[in-house]
């Protein structure tokens, strides 16, 4: 049967609190997080083809919103995940999903190629841990996206554990088979209609961010180029 209301409404509020977040993470921003890398910035120049100021503080801003991104998505798509089972005290697992009288303790993961392999000896280590004190119970590892070609080499070689992926993990926890692209869906829907209060995109708010910084930038290491490298090795030492 298709998700209910009530999970689409919690589904589209988990995507809309994560552009909330980021829009929150952008506007506080400043020169000092952005990892100045006096010989990394350099090396780029000419290779990224930095023309300006801006064009440096862009890049940078690019670099630091990206990692923060995958990270906190991670941490959403988790959440969207809990909508459709229950949560667990249990060390390792981060839901846990009732099926026919019988717990499945879930450790999940965003991707296929997330894990390394001291984390899926670990994972392993605290899913058959957290089985064992529940005897009759399954341990796994759910990954949100992608298919069985995709899994990596690691958590086929390293992971003790058995796993669901893409569309067959969302209609294991969901029991619902389209779960996975009414998801999709959801996530369109936000991305497309998603404004802050006072009107502006993710993508605005990064515009006039970079504005900032961009003035912060120059007021540290010069309006030009020539400015910037003469400086940027000196105020980085």
């Amino acid at each position: 049967m298709p998700l209910t209301d009530e999970q689409r409404m919690a589904i589209r509020s988990i995507f809309e609190n994560f552009l909330r977040q980021r829009i929150a993470k952008v506007r506080q921003l400043s020169i000092e997080d952005l990892n100045v890398n006096p010989f990394l910035i350099r090396l780029l120049a000419a290779q990224m083809g930095f023309q300006d100021t801006r064009s440096i503080v862009a890049w940078l801003v690019q670099q630091r919103l990206e990692r923060g991104t995958v990270t906190a998505f991670g941490q959403a798509i988790q959440k969207v995940a809990k909508v459709f089972s229950e949560g667990t005290g249990v060390e390792g697992a981060d839901l846990m999903k009732t099926k026919e009288g019988r717990h499945y303790y879930i450790q999940v993961k965003s991707g296929p190629n997330t894990i390394p392999k001291d984390m899926a000896a670990r994972i392993s280590q605290l899913l058959r841990s957290a089985q064992r004190r529940n005897q009759g119970s399954v341990a796994l590892l759910g990954m949100t996206y992608g298919n069985e070609r995709q899994v990596s080499s690691v958590i086929r070689q390293y992971m003790e554990v058995d796993w669901r992926i893409g569309r067959e993990f969302w209609e294991f926890i969901s029991d619902e088979p389209d779960c996975m692209d009414e998801i999709y869906v959801i996530a369109g829907e936000v991305g497309d209609t998603f404004e802050t209060d006072e009107g502006y995109t993710l993508a605005e708010v990064v515009e006039q961010k970079l504005e900032a910084l961009t003035s912060e930038f120059e007021a540290q290491y010069g309006a030009t180029l020539n400015e910037v490298w003469e400086n940027l090795l000196e105020k980085n030492s």
